[in-house]
C-alpha cells in the first residue's frame, strides 16, 4: 500500500474528491430547479394564451358548426365529437379581442372537466408548453376589468408574452352559461 502512495495513488484522497463532486452536484441540481407548469399554448387576437393541460382533452381541426337561435353571442354553435354534441364557444369577446374570421390554422380545444365540457376556438394551437412559474406577473393593471377577471397572469417565455387563462372562471362565466337551470 505504502508502494501506491508514492506513486501518486491515494484512493482516500480519490473517493473524499469524488464525494464532494457528488454533493456539489446535488447542491447545482436543487439551485437549478424550478417549477414549472404545463400549459397548451394558443393564438387569440394575435397574442398567445394558455392554460394548463389538465383541463385539454384533444385539439381538433375546425369542424362544421351548427349555429343555435337565442343563445348567447359567445356560443358559435355546436358540433358532433364522436357522438357527443358539445358547444363551440369563442372568448375572443370576453378578453377584449377583435372577432376575426377563423382561418384554416384555427382549431377547437376540448376542454373537459367534472362539470363542464365544451370546445374552445382558437385561431391555431401553438403546442404545449412547459412554462416557467419563476417568471409569472400578476395581470397588468391597464386590461379592462372584464379581461382580467379571466387573466390569471402572464409569464414571459422565449421573448414573448403569454397570458394565463383561469379556465375555471371561464367557464363559470354567466356569458357562457346556457340555461342554468
Amino acid at each position: 500500500m505504502g508502494k501506491d502512495t508514492k506513486a501518486g495513488y491515494d484512493i482516500q484522497s480519490i473517493l473524499t474528491e469524488m464525494k464532494d463532486e457528488y454533493w456539489q452536484g446535488l447542491a447545482e441540481t436543487e439551485e437549478a430547479h424550478e417549477e414549472r407548469l404545463e400549459c397548451i399554448t394558443f393564438q387569440l387576437g394575435g397574442e398567445t394564451y394558455a392554460f394548463e393541460t389538465v383541463y385539454a382533452a384533444e385539439v381538433i381541426r375546425m369542424p362544421k358548426l351548427v349555429r343555435l337561435p337565442r343563445v348567447q353571442e359567445i356560443i358559435v354553435g355546436v358540433f358532433n365529437l364522436r357522438g357527443e354534441i358539445m358547444a363551440a364557444i369563442d372568448i375572443r369577446p370576453l378578453l377584449g379581442l377583435p372577432r376575426e374570421p377563423i382561418s384554416t390554422t384555427g382549431r377547437i380545444i376540448v376542454l373537459k372537466s367534472e362539470k363542464f365540457s365544451t370546445g374552445l376556438v382558437t385561431e391555431g394551437v401553438r403546442g404545449v408548453e412547459s412554462l416557467s412559474v419563476d417568471n409569472f406577473e400578476p395581470a397588468v393593471k391597464s386590461l379592462a376589468g372584464a379581461q382580467r377577471e379571466f387573466i390569471r397572469g402572464q409569464i414571459g417565455c422565449d421573448g414573448r408574452l403569454v397570458m394565463l387563462l383561469d379556465v375555471l372562471k371561464l367557464m363559470a362565466s354567466p356569458e357562457i352559461i346556457v340555461n342554468q337551470q
